[in-house]
This record gives structure tokens, C-alpha cells and sequence, in this order.
């Protein structure tokens, strides 16, 4: 699981989560700590067996950061806290977690402390990119580069200023905008999509779920 969302949004997870009758979740990624992210783990970790929780090298002095660890502590979770790119694997999956490069960014900084994701199953990749913004995709440009079947763009779809050396280097069948009528993407972003002639999925629209047997995607 990457990331939790506000604490608004529990019960559409749950009533996700308990749908698939998943009562456990082995490795809970936390991107970052901005409270769209991180709103509701606590109570994640409390309600779900959580095997491991891994986050970034960065720490945070918000409620919902706190909340979250006391969580991990009182059940006594397993945290992993980065100081390098770390690679795992679960099931037939790969995971690539890349750190941010920088312990301080000038602009947007708890955006650019993102962990971006990339996850391998057999022949298809996904890339999950959290908030990175300008300097932390400046970043991960030359090192994640390459073709994926997913990519999860960065910070609901803001436009960003060096988009366009990202989809020279990295590129996807398809993108996914978690955007809402809250956090709406630009226009200028979809407009670059739509120059691409790109398919492209708003969460604003509706639940996106994607499916892969590690052949073949599907997205609905």
C-alpha cells in the first residue's frame, strides 16, 4: 500500500480493503508526510495487520506524523526508515524505492522528499511518483528513465515546469492523475496529454483500478 490519504477518506478504503478481504497489508510505503498522504495511517496500522512500514530519511513535527508513529510503537510495527535507494520483493513483484537526493530543497520541500516507486511483475512496470515537483523529478529523470505501462504522475497533476525533458525520458501506455474537485490537475497538463495524444485516467472522475497478470494491463 503507498500511502493513506486523509483521514476523510478511511471509509472508502475500507470498504475497499474489506471487499478484497484484505486484513493485512505487508509493507505500507509513506511517500511523505503532507496530511493527504499520511492522514490516515495511524489509524491503518491500527485497524490492519501491518507488516512493515517503510518512509524517507526526512521527519516531520505534524499531528498526523505523530499519531502515526505513536501507532507503529504502541503495536510495535516494524518502521524502516531510508537512507538509500532500497530494493524489495514481495510475491513476484520488485519494488524500487528511490530517496530523495537532498536534505533540503529551496521550493515546495515536503513535496520534494517524495520516495518514488517503480514496481516491476514480470513484463510490465509501473511508476508511482508521489508530490515530486521540479528538483526532485530533475532527479529521478536519468535514474527511473525508461518506457512504463503505468505512471502515476506527480502532485495531482499540477503542471510542472520540466515536463517536458520528463516525457522525453520517461513515458508510459498510460497515466493516472489522482486529482479530486479539492486538488483538481491544470489544464496546461492535460493539454500537454492530450498533445501527446496520451491516455490518461482522473481519480476526480471516479476509482481508477488497474490490473496486470504481469502480461497484459488493464484499467478501469
Amino acid at each position: 500500500m503507498i500511502d493513506t490519504g486523509e483521514e476523510e477518506n478511511l471509509p472508502a478504503i475500507r470498504q475497499f480493503l474489506n471487499k478484497q478481504g484484505h486484513n493485512r497489508i505487508d509493507v505500507l510505503i509513506l511517500t511523505h508526510y503532507d496530511k493527504d498522504h499520511i492522514g490516515g495511517a495511524s489509524v491503518i496500522i491500527e485497524e490492519y495487520d501491518v507488516g512493515i512500514v517503510i518512509e524517507g530519511p526526512s521527519t516531520s513535527n505534524t499531528t498526523e506524523y505523530q499519531m502515526y508513529h505513536q501507532a507503529i510503537d504502541t503495536l510495535g510495527r516494524e518502521c524502516k526508515k531510508l537512507t538509500s535507494d532500497y530494493v524489495f520483493e514481495s510475491d513476484d513483484c520488485t519494488f524500487n524505492i528511490n530517496i530523495p537526493k537532498r536534505n533540503k530543497y529551496d521550493k515546495k520541500n515536503d513535496n520534494n522528499q517524495s520516495l518514488v516507486i517503480s514496481m516491476e511483475l514480470k513484463e510490465t512496470k509501473f511508476l508511482f511518483c508521489a508530490d515530486a515537483m521540479e528538483l526532485r523529478l530533475t532527479e529521478i529523470i536519468d535514474t527511473l528513465c525508461g518506457k512504463y505501462d503505468v505512471i502515476k504522475l506527480p502532485y495531482h497533476g499540477n503542471y510542472l515546469e520540466n515536463y517536458n525533458d520528463f516525457f522525453d525520458k520517461i513515458s508510459a501506455d498510460s497515466y493516472v492523475i489522482t486529482c479530486s474537485n479539492k486538488n483538481p490537475g491544470d489544464e496546461r497538463t492535460f493539454e500537454l496529454l492530450d498533445d501527446m495524444n496520451a491516455s490518461y485516467f482522473e481519480t476526480r472522475l471516479g476509482g481508477v483500478h488497474i490490473y496486470t497478470d504481469g502480461q497484459t494491463v488493464t484499467i478501469q
